[in-house]
């Protein structure tokens, strides 16, 4: 059961190990995705169907129409990675091996669904992928093994989540093998140190530039590729006086710099130098270089240089981005 783009490296695992026979696959409905607002497969589907898979897509899991489907397959085992829904108990009763389930951290920390995005975020050193036997609560069951790995200062979400999927996937195996020969051993959560990460909105990408660099530096980096951070060029004033957001920019990386030698403290959010890249400044009497951002209408990202470059017009030293809030009140 998986739904999520990291899913189908877990599937891919799961279809290529000798010993392990996948009789379906269950991941969401199909969606309308992309500009264009198509209906089309989610990436656990088109895998499934390009290796001749069955494939279950029902809008809730535990109807009972749902139940017969899973329970005629008569399942051994049920592992579930990002899939999207809550798997009540009569799901988690039906196989004989239990469900497990693959949650990218070191659980109890981070339980929730964004775990990746909040350890970046809160500059955990490390996090790593648990498997647990799944139980009724959300990421409350027994461990049965967790694999660590150390934050590196330039990863973003994607590129962490690539790493993770990869260890995940070896230790998943692991974990079937261990169950289906008795030796595996369960270790109850410690819930007193659990913390939680919950789903990122959108909004949660406004950048705030009065916050300190190594924040926005760190959020940057949690909310690449998706959803991004964003701030906006500065607008026009309207009939009432207000400014208004200008073009959307999405940053996409960003490095911390000092303010530039004798320069007084400047307004969070000023644009203090063009070259290299806008350098604009935050919170804390530091600053941030924008070394890959993405402007409204353009399909891919671009260096700060070279935007720069492009966009002089629309951007100048000495502008104040909007921080976007009143963009979403």
């Amino acid at each position: 059961m998986g739904s999520d783009i990291i899913s189908c490296t877990f599937l891919t695992a799961l279809i290529h190990a000798p010993d392990c026979e996948v009789v379906a696959v269950v991941t969401q409905p199909d969606r309308e995705r992309g500009r264009r607002l198509r209906v089309v497969p989610g990436p656990v589907k088109e895998l499934a169907l390009m290796h001749c898979k069955p494939v279950i897509s029902p809008e809730k899991v535990n109807a009972t129409e749902s139940i017969e489907v899973l329970a005629g397959l008569k399942p051994d085992i049920i592992v579930v990675m990002a899939y999207g829904q809550f798997l009540g108990r009569k799901i988690l009763e039906m196989p004989r091996l239990g469900c497990i389930n693959l949650h990218v951290s070191i659980l109890p920390r981070w339980r929730g669904a964004a775990p990746v995005q909040y350890a970046i975020m809160n500059g955990d050193s490390e996090t790593g992928v648990t498997a647990m036997m799944m139980d009724i609560g959300m990421d409350t069951g027994d461990i049965l093994g967790t694999i660590r790995r150390g934050i590196a200062p330039d990863d973003t979400t994607g590129s962490l989540s690539l790493s993770l999927a990869k260890d995940g996937s070896e230790l998943m195996l692991d974990v079937i093998r261990q169950l289906r020969d008795g030796t595996a051993t369960r270790t109850p959560q410690d819930h007193d140190a659990s913390t939680y990460a919950p789903k990122i909105k959108k909004e949660c990408g406004v950048i705030e530039w009065a916050r300190p660099a190594a924040e926005i530096e760190r959020t940057i980096r949690a909310l690449n590729p998706k959803p991004s951070c964003h701030t906006f060029l500065p607008g026009k004033i309207n009939v009432l006086g207000e400014e208004e957001p200008g073009l959307l920019l999405k940053i996409m990386r960003a490095k911390i710099e000092q303010l530039p030698p004798k320069a007084k403290l400047p307004t969070p959010g000023t644009v203090l130098m063009m070259k290299r890249g806008p350098l604009v400044a935050t919170g804390g009497g530091m600053a941030l270089r924008l070394l890959e951002v993405m402007p409204e209408g353009k399909p891919k990202p671009m260096s700060g240089d070279d935007f720069a470059n492009g966009y002089s017009n629309k951007l100048k030293i000495g502008d104040i981005l909007f921080p976007g809030l009143s963009a979403f009140s």
